[in-house]
Protein backbone atom coordinates (compact mmCIF):
# COMPACT_ATOMS: atom_id res chain seq x y z
CA UNK A 1 0.00 0.00 0.00
CA UNK A 2 1.30 3.39 -0.86
CA UNK A 3 0.87 6.70 0.94
CA UNK A 4 -2.21 7.78 -1.04
CA UNK A 5 -4.04 4.52 -0.34
CA UNK A 6 -3.48 4.91 3.39
CA UNK A 7 -4.50 8.57 3.24
CA UNK A 8 -7.64 7.64 1.32
CA UNK A 9 -8.53 4.99 3.91
CA UNK A 10 -8.05 7.39 6.84
CA UNK A 11 -10.02 10.12 5.07
CA UNK A 12 -12.89 7.73 4.36
CA UNK A 13 -13.11 6.73 8.04
CA UNK A 14 -13.15 10.40 9.10
CA UNK A 15 -15.82 11.18 6.50
CA UNK A 16 -18.01 8.32 7.76
CA UNK A 17 -17.71 9.55 11.35
CA UNK A 18 -18.48 13.17 10.43
CA UNK A 19 -21.54 12.19 8.40
CA UNK A 20 -22.77 9.92 11.19
CA UNK A 21 -22.61 12.59 13.92
CA UNK A 22 -24.42 15.24 11.88
CA UNK A 23 -27.85 16.18 13.18
CA UNK A 24 -30.73 14.95 11.06
CA UNK A 25 -32.54 17.39 8.81
CA UNK A 26 -35.74 15.59 9.80
CA UNK A 27 -37.36 15.70 6.39
CA UNK A 28 -36.49 12.50 4.57
CA UNK A 29 -38.90 11.75 1.73
CA UNK A 30 -41.56 14.06 3.16
CA UNK A 31 -40.48 16.88 0.88
CA UNK A 32 -41.66 14.94 -2.18
CA UNK A 33 -45.30 15.09 -1.15
CA UNK A 34 -45.12 18.71 -0.06
CA UNK A 35 -44.66 17.94 3.61
CA UNK A 36 -41.42 19.89 3.99
CA UNK A 37 -41.45 22.01 7.12
CA UNK A 38 -37.85 23.20 7.22
CA UNK A 39 -37.14 26.89 7.57
CA UNK A 40 -34.27 28.57 5.79
CA UNK A 41 -31.64 30.17 7.99
CA UNK A 42 -31.85 27.49 10.68
CA UNK A 43 -28.40 26.16 9.80
CA UNK A 44 -26.28 27.93 12.44
CA UNK A 45 -23.29 27.13 14.56
CA UNK A 46 -22.53 23.44 14.82
CA UNK A 47 -24.72 22.42 11.88
CA UNK A 48 -23.10 24.95 9.55
CA UNK A 49 -19.63 23.87 10.64
CA UNK A 50 -20.44 20.20 10.09
CA UNK A 51 -21.87 20.91 6.66
CA UNK A 52 -18.73 22.80 5.60
CA UNK A 53 -16.50 20.09 7.08
CA UNK A 54 -18.39 17.38 5.20
CA UNK A 55 -18.11 19.32 1.94
CA UNK A 56 -14.38 19.84 2.42
CA UNK A 57 -13.77 16.21 3.30
CA UNK A 58 -15.82 15.06 0.32
CA UNK A 59 -13.79 17.22 -2.05
CA UNK A 60 -10.53 16.04 -0.48
CA UNK A 61 -11.67 12.41 -0.79
CA UNK A 62 -12.51 12.90 -4.46
CA UNK A 63 -9.17 14.57 -5.26
CA UNK A 64 -7.08 12.03 -3.35
CA UNK A 65 -8.94 9.16 -5.07
CA UNK A 66 -7.97 10.64 -8.43
CA UNK A 67 -4.37 11.22 -7.35
CA UNK A 68 -4.14 7.66 -5.95
CA UNK A 69 -5.04 6.28 -9.37
CA UNK A 70 -2.24 8.25 -11.02
CA UNK A 71 0.50 6.92 -8.74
Amino acid sequence: MNFFSILLFVLSIILIVVITIQPSKGEGLGSIGGGGQLFFGKNKGFEAFMEKLTTGLGIAFFLIAIIAQLF
